[in-house]
């Protein structure tokens, strides 16, 4: 039974030291009876672990207000002797509707005090934090509302001005395709990162990173949604230069190795002289070689011409197992100038997907010439074709230095490359254009790599009749 019940049945009539010290001698926290004078008439021994005299416990408006209006109120005092912060609960005792005496009970609230004040210091410092970081930050809740974000982000968020680069976005741009991006985020439960094209009032088109991540509640729950928006136009702009070089670059080299195809050709003709076995062989390797790279600058040539390097892919029924082989035929003169061992391993009952022959085989291309570049020579690299449900897979094992798990996550990013670690040549786009053109078959690119010098990469895409995800154009 609580303190009040036993006060309100009694009444006036009750020995208040008896009481305290019968019912709450050794009760944990501070209780004490003050008269209607508010003298002090009896406390218990907790009380006095607390405070040294009646007046310490003093809360002269609190007890004023209980006395004019007969009603239970409740503030905080501190202990000076303990150093604690109580909060204290104090109730008319009433006789014939007048106060009789003042009843409290305190509780030890320090714990909650100092928690609350880590709290509000730490509210403090997010909000320095959120008012001082130059960048478009905000958390919406799960019906799109803005809740709080970083200065200026809320102008971001309502109009589409970007302060930071003085941009004024057309806002019905920026809200194109926001409910079904919050909707993936919400029902997946998973960050989405992405560049999105964003036209200004004025028509003229930017560049966005736009990161959309979940707020969790302790269940896992979805709560809301943290946004990052960033201007990327100068990394747009920058990429468009590197690229219009390589084109250029690529325009450049077509002449000459057409010419190297040409005098090839005639050479194995006989055009020049009658040759050996053994100078057929290294000419034919070499032919293949000029093919191969006429075939790759014609490629390039035609993912330049297109905008914003945009190829469109012509799907047909093919087989993976008969382009590795076209790949290993064209790549064998490297293997054995490594004295690289390839073989093929078929396990597979639908040999066949659905894809564009010559992007699929320039995923092969780059898989095979990164495997033959970073393995250990006099070692051999497997190539397995294999089935799992809806998919054919493509995997290449060899024994090459091992790959760091953080290092595996970037090692598909653009202009990403460990080629100089291992003092190879390599500008690090061949895993990034491979992942493209995976993902736009409605596919998915891996890697793996083990402590005992064994890394696999490969990749898999649906059958041909699983096909109907995948994308008409391929955007590098």
């Amino acid at each position: 039974m609580e303190i009040f019940e036993i006060a309100e049945m009694l009444g006036a009539n009750i020995n208040y030291e008896s009481l305290l010290q019968t019912f709450f001698k050794d009760y944990p926290d501070a209780i004490w009876i003050k008269d209607k004078n508010l003298k002090l008439l009896s406390a218990n021994s907790a009380f006095y672990e607390h405070f040294n005299k009646s007046a310490d416990c003093c809360n002269s408006s609190g007890e004023m207000q209980i006395l004019q209006e007969k009603r239970t109120v409740t503030f905080s005092i501190h202990s000076e002797k303990k150093n604690q912060v109580l909060a204290v609960t104090a109730m008319p005792v009433l006789n014939n509707n007048s106060v009789e005496c003042i009843l409290y009970i305190s509780k030890d609230i320090t714990e909650q005090e100092e928690l609350k004040e880590r709290f509000f210091v730490n509210k403090y410092q997010l909000n320095a934090l959120l008012e001082n970081i130059p960048k478009i930050i905000y958390m919406q809740d799960l019906n799109g509302q803005y809740i709080t974000g970083t200065k200026h982000s809320k102008a971001f968020f309502n109009d589409g001005f970007d302060y930071f680069h003085k941009i004024q976005l057309d806002f019905q741009s920026i809200n194109a395709t926001r409910m079904c991006e919050d909707k993936s985020v919400i029902e997946n439960n998973k960050l989405i990162t992405y560049d999105k094209e964003i036209v200004d009032t004025r028509g003229i088109p930017h560049w966005y990173t736009i990161y959309k991540a979940p707020i969790n509640d302790y269940h896992n729950n979805v709560i809301g949604i943290l946004v990052m928006a960033k201007n990327i136009d100068d990394e747009k702009h920058l990429q468009a230069q590197r690229e219009t070089f390589v084109a250029s670059l690529g325009h450049d080299l077509k002449n000459p190795t057409l010419a190297q195809i040409r005098a090839v050709e005639l050479l194995l003709k006989g055009e020049f002289g009658a040759l050996t076995e053994e100078q057929r062989e290294i000419l034919g390797m070499l032919l293949d070689s000029c093919k191969y790279m006429n075939a790759m600058l014609g490629s390039l040539l035609a993912t330049y011409r297109n905008e914003r390097g945009v190829v469109k892919l012509n799907y047909e029924e093919l087989s993976l197992t008969d382009l590795a082989e076209d790949c290993i035929g064209e790549m064998i003169y490297i293997a054995k100038d490594k004295n690289v061992n390839i073989s093929i391993e078929k396990r597979c009952d639908i040999p066949f997907v659905y894809g564009d022959k010559v992007q699929i085989k320039r995923v092969i291309m780059n898989l095979l010439s990164n495997g033959i570049k970073y393995a250990f020579k006099d070692t051999e690299i497997k190539i397995k074709i294999y089935n799992e449900i809806n998919l054919t897979c493509f995997s290449l094992e060899n024994r090459s230095p091992y790959i760091p798990a953080e290092k595996r996550e970037a090692i598909f990013a653009q202009y990403v490359s460990f080629a100089e670690a291992h003092k190879e040549l390599g500008i690090g786009l061949g895993l990034y254009t491979s992942k493209k053109i995976v993902n736009a078959h409605a596919g998915s690119i891996f890697v793996e790599s083990y402590e005992d010098e064994r890394t696999i990469f490969g990749f898999k895409i649906p059958n041909v009749k699983d096909s109907i995800c995948a994308a008409k154009t391929v955007s590098f």
